[in-house]
């Protein structure tokens, strides 16, 4: 029994425990009772090593970035550089090459220079930025591109990109300047692609107009895409409704009111 006792001494000192000088000197006992000894020595041990093992890996369980995200963000701006180069050149091909490259780019300075090649004097550059905007969903372009529906030095065929790329944005600053272009006399085909892009952004404010032309256009045609264009409106989702009991008030609370006399 005297060699059980120092062997759960020593069990005890490979968990990193002190040893207790009462189970060196406890005098022996029956088998009974050695044994209730060792299980509670044992549980106690196992419960230790699995608190410290909780606890080391609770200090790194925080999220890591990962070994690609780690290379990828130099890459991107490597690529990013080496694209705006390509935007400064005086060959038109080698810009038309930046505005592919500057398209798979991932950085928000990207679309700065896509914005600004949407107004390049040439006009296969202006076109491909534009396409190139639509495709990435850029809302930062929507002023520009409004800007430049209402410009006379504007071809209406880089005018029909320009609508197109607004309804692939959707952004909802586009629908009243739409409406607007919509309501001048322009080419047919030009009206057409406003009313497509309309359906496109899904605003229901442009409700009200497209049910007019729908109803008193004078080109079949039209009012038929002016329906679809409605059609698709209206079956587009509305946004979830928060209840005012469950709506978060981002105002702060209220200014202290004059002090009582």
């Amino acid at each position: 029994m005297a060699s059980q006792a120092g062997d759960l001494v020593a069990f005890r000192v490979t968990f990193g425990h002190t040893p207790t000088p009462m189970f060196a000197r406890a005098p022996a006992r029956s088998r009974l009772g050695g044994k209730r000894v060792a299980v509670i020595v044992l549980a106690l041990s196992f419960a230790s090593a699995s608190a410290w093992a909780q606890g080391s890996l609770g200090q790194d369980s925080g999220p890591r970035p990962s070994i690609r995200d780690r290379y990828r963000a130099p890459q991107q701006t490597q690529k990013l550089d080496e694209n705006v180069r390509k935007l400064k050149s005086d060959d038109p091909d080698t810009r038309l090459e930046g505005i592919r490259g500057l398209g798979e780019v991932n950085d928000p300075k990207a679309i700065e220079y896509l914005v600004a090649a949407a107004s390049d004097p040439d006009m296969r550059i202006r076109v491909k930025a534009i396409d190139t905007l639509g495709q990435i969903r850029a809302k930062e372009a929507t002023p520009l591109l409004v800007q430049q529906l209402f410009m006379r030095d504007i071809d209406l065929g880089t005018k029909r990109r320009i609508l197109a790329c607004l309804g692939k944005i959707g952004d909802p600053r586009a629908t009243e300047p739409i409406v607007d272009f919509l309501a001048r006399d322009i080419d047919p085909a030009v009206r057409g692609n406003a009313i497509f892009a309309l359906g496109d952004i899904g605003d229901r404010a442009a409700l009200p107009p497209l049910e007019n032309l729908a109803r008193d256009g004078h080109d079949e045609v039209l009012r038929r895409v002016a329906e679809e264009a409605i059609r698709k409106i209206r079956d587009r989702p509305s946004p979830p409704i928060v209840p005012p009991a469950l709506a978060v008030d981002h105002r702060g609370p209220p200014p202290p009111g004059p002090p009582q006399p």
